[in-house]
Order: C-alpha cells, then sequence, then structure tokens
C-alpha cells in the first residue's frame, strides 16, 4: 500500500534519515529547522503566487433569457452525476436495492421527470416577500380580490411570512414589498432572491403617506439601487390611510368623518398583466432552470455523502501515521517535515475520492502552503496548549515525553484532513470554471475547525484515541487533588 505513495515514503523516509544523520554528528541541516523553513515558507509563498483570482460574482439567473435546452442541458447532468453516484456505490450497497440511498436516487429522477413536465404548463405562481409592516398582507388581499380574478393563468399570489426564508421553489415571480427607501438589509435579501434564480418586481408601497414630491424621490432612489439588476419598481398604496373629511351641515356645524381612499395599484397590476401576457413562458422557464440547479446541487451532496465515507478513513489513517511519526522523532523540525509529506500524501488521496487530480509537486506545494498557515495562524502552539493541559491527567505522558508531538501531529493533521474534504465538497458545488486549488484561502476554515473542535468532549475523546495509538507504558491516570 506504501508504495503506491512517493509523498508518504519519501517525506518519512528523509525525515528518519535526517535524525539518523544528527545522532552521529553528520546532519548537513543543524537541527533541521532550516529545511522545514524553506520548504514550507518557499513553497508557501510559491503557491500564494499562483493561485487564481477571486471568481467574479455571477449574474443573477433571472437576468438572461431562458430556453428549454438549457433546463434540459442541467437536467441531464443531474442524470449524469447519478449514474455518478451509482458506480462509485460500494460493491454490497450496489447489490442491495432496499438500502436508503436508492430511495434518494429514485426520488431524484422523479424530481427530473416532474422539472421536465413542468416546462408545457401554463399556470404561474407568485409570492409576496418583504419586512414586517410594510403592508404585504393588505397586497396580497387587494391582488387576489381584484387583479387575480381578470388573470385565469396566475394560479396563486401568496405570502411569505418568514423575514429571511426564500419563497417556495416553484414561485414564477417574487414581489418584494417595501415601504421606504431600500435599506441594506433588504437590497441584500434581494440579491440572495437573484442569486438563487428568482424573478423579481419591487412595489413601493404606503407611498401615499409622503408628500408628492416625497414619494417621487423615494421612488427615484429605489429605481437607482436595482436598475443594474433589472428589476422594475412600482409606487402602490395597497391600503391608503384614510382621509379626514369636513362636511357643513344645513345648521352651520361642520360634520368630520374618515373615508378609505381606494387601493392604488394601477402601476403594478400594468405590469404584472404585461409580465403574464408577454413572458409568462419565460417565468415558467426561469423557475424550471433554478429547480434543476438545485436538483444538481442535491445530487452532488449525494455524491459527497458518498465521497466522505470513504474520505473520512483516509484522514484517520493519516493522522494516525503522523502520530507514530512525530512520536518517534526526538526533532521538532523533523516532526513538521514528516508531517508536511504526510500532509501531501493525503491531498492527493483526498483529491482522488472527488476527482481532483494532483500532481506530486502541486501537492507538495500545497501541503508547504497548509504547514506556513497552520504556523501563522498560531495553530501549533494553540494545539500544543490545549492538548497538554489534557495529557497532564497521564501518568505515561510524563515517562514518553513524546506523546504531545504525537497527538499534537495527529491532531492537526485530522483539522488538515477535515479542512480539505469540506474544501473539496465545497468546490464541487461550483461550476467548474469557478473552480480552483487556493489552499492558501483556508485559513479562516482552519481557524473555525480549530475553534469548534477544542470546545466540549470531543478533543478529550480524540486524546484518548490518539493515546492508543502510541506505544506508552501502560499507567493509570494521575489523581487529582481534591
Amino acid at each position: 500500500m506504501q508504495l503506491k505513495r512517493p509523498i508518504l515514503v519519501g517525506g518519512l523516509g528523509l525525515s528518519a534519515s535526517l535524525w539518523l544523520m544528527n545522532i552521529v554528528g553528520h546532519s548537513p541541516l543543524g537541527d533541521g529547522s532550516g529545511l522545514l523553513g524553506m520548504f514550507a515558507l518557499g513553497s508557501g509563498l510559491w503557491w500564494l503566487k499562483q493561485r487564481s483570482p477571486a471568481a467574479a460574482i455571477e449574474p443573477p439567473l433571472a437576468l438572461g433569457p431562458v430556453d428549454r435546452a438549457a433546463v434540459e442541458q442541467i437536467l441531464s447532468e443531474v442524470e449524469a452525476r447519478l449514474n455518478t453516484l451509482i458506480k462509485e456505490l460500494p460493491a454490497d450497497v450496489q447489490a442491495d436495492q432496499t438500502q436508503p440511498i436508492w430511495a434518494q436516487i429514485a426520488q431524484q429522477r422523479q424530481a427530473i421527470a416532474q422539472t421536465l413536465a413542468s416546462l408545457n404548463r401554463e399556470t404561474l405562481k407568485f409570492a409576496v416577500v418583504g419586512n414586517p409592516s410594510t403592508g404585504k398582507t393588505a397586497l396580497v388581499s387587494q391582488l387576489s380580490e381584484s387583479w387575480q380574478k381578470s388573470q385565469p393563468t396566475v394560479a396563486a399570489i401568496a405570502e411569505v411570512t418568514d423575514d429571511v426564508a426564500l419563497p417556495p421553489v416553484d414561485t414564477d415571480l417574487v414581489l418584494f414589498v417595501t415601504a421606504a427607501d431600500l435599506m441594506q438589509a433588504e437590497l441584500q435579501r434581494i440579491q440572495s432572491l437573484l442569486k438563487a434564480g428568482y424573478r423579481v418586481q419591487i412595489a413601493y408601497n404606503k407611498q401615499d403617506q409622503l408628500a408628492p414630491l416625497d414619494r417621487q424621490s423615494v421612488l427615484q432612489r429605489i429605481q437607482t439601487r436595482v436598475e443594474d439588476l433589472g428589476i422594475g419598481v412600482s409606487a402602490i398604496a395597497a391600503q391608503p390611510s384614510p382621509i379626514k373629511v369636513r362636511r357643513h351641515q344645513e345648521n352651520g356645524d361642520i360634520e368630520v368623518s374618515f373615508e378609505q381612499p381606494d387601493p392604488q395599484l394601477e402601476s403594478l397590476t400594468e405590469r404584472l398583466t404585461q409580465l403574464v401576457e408577454t413572458e409568462a413562458q419565460q417565468l415558467v422557464m426561469t423557475t424550471a432552470l433554478r429547480q434543476a440547479k438545485a436538483l444538481l446541487n442535491t445530487a452532488q451532496q449525494l455524491i459527497n455523502c458518498q465521497r466522505r465515507q470513504r474520505a473520512i478513513p483516509l484522514v484517520e489513517q493519516m493522522q494516525w501515521i503522523a502520530a507514530g511519526s512525530a512520536f518517534a522523532s526526538p526533532l521538532a523540525s523533523l516532526d513538521l517535515l514528516a508531517s508536511t509529506a504526510i500532509n501531501a500524501q493525503m491531498i492527493v488521496d483526498l483529491g482522488a475520492v472527488y476527482g481532483q487530480k494532483f500532481s506530486l509537486e502541486q501537492a507538495k506545494t500545497a501541503a508547504g502552503t497548509l504547514a506556513e498557515l497552520l504556523v501563522k495562524l498560531g495553530l501549533v502552539e494553540l494545539s500544543t496548549q490545549a492538548l497538554g493541559s489534557l495529557l497532564k491527567t497521564h501518568a505515561a505522558t510524563y515517562v514518553a515525553g513524546g506523546a504531545l508531538q504525537g497527538v499534537s501531529a495527529a491532531y492537526l493533521t485530522r483539522m488538515v484532513g477535515l479542512s480539505l474534504i469540506d474544501f473539496f465538497e465545497e468546490q464541487s458545488l461550483l461550476p467548474v470554471e469557478k473552480q480552483n486549488s487556493a489552499f492558501g484561502e483556508m485559513g479562516d476554515r482552519l481557524q473555525s475547525l480549530f475553534q469548534a473542535t477544542k470546545k466540549g468532549a470531543g478533543l478529550q475523546v480524540f486524546v484518548q484515541q490518539a493515546l492508543a495509538h502510541l506505544p506508552l507504558p501502560q499507567a493509570k491516570p494521575v489523581a487529582t487533588a481534591q
């Protein structure tokens, strides 16, 4: 098995050779720190220079026209990924159709058929979203009672009460209601809707509460904010404020009352009528494309779930190799050299699981970058501190001085491995042209994972598992003072 891992064998062999040379007093590197510094820092800087530029923000799906061929192409990719999933299933799962994964595959294929069938539908569904107190309920009521009755193709107009949730996946048009100039949070939600592939129209409600010049000013500001997003803006008053009316009686008295003006929805209903009459098929296609892309993501997530089951044992194998190597080596710099070789081999192995091919040189360079990140972020020192406090309860660790190095090497290798798995899974959900191998961007991921795992009992369990893989003398835990 190890003969097929040249990076791992070579790295561990070099580490062992340098250790032996140091023992007999002929190490060409002194304490070995020079080699590690040149390897980790030099290769890390080279990799950072080679990083792909940040991908441009993808244009909102709703901006461009969508045709049937585009939807069918995505659905064919979904089927292709399902076939890939089946090929990657373990032999026993492939032979057993009662396994849960087969029900998920069948559900995906049923959804593909439903999405294809939906391309021929002639009815539309609208959703109304917006912040609280913007008049969403009143708008839904007015549209349902008046305009919708004259539009037989509009099957539903529903309010989305959750302030942050996306509308139902079968929504063809989203009416975003605001009662003033758009706030940053509202703009972000509109961006999220567009990014998710929804067609959006803005209804500026309660305009009657402002003076004519002020309402026109607000309308223009809203239009300016969304003019590059292809979104129309309509000024309305779904439920205008009552108007005070004074009536002079014959006896000279003045009677004061309040009258409810009629709703002011003309600009919105005209726009909606235009969309229904001229762009109904395009709305249907946009919805179908959004659903097809969601199916594509789901299919890839099913693949990633299966791949993770194969990837975790590889990470565990590497972390115990790292533990044993660091435990046996008396020089900290050689521990890091061996860990870098282990991480490089892990990149190759995990990349193969996730369909990402790396040459030996690419893997070595990426491992150097990760080693530099671990040092730069202070994770090596933090892990040593966190693990050291836990190891104090084990008497055997006072006899074996390399226990802390071994457990730390295993822990850091595991953190790198889990981060790589998350990285590869995240990349697999991006379009091919947006995927990259910029491992230098994994700093935040490593920090977050480290902070999450060092809390609770999980780290204590890991220490127990790591010690079981080290040749420590058997001893009972040190009794703590009461």
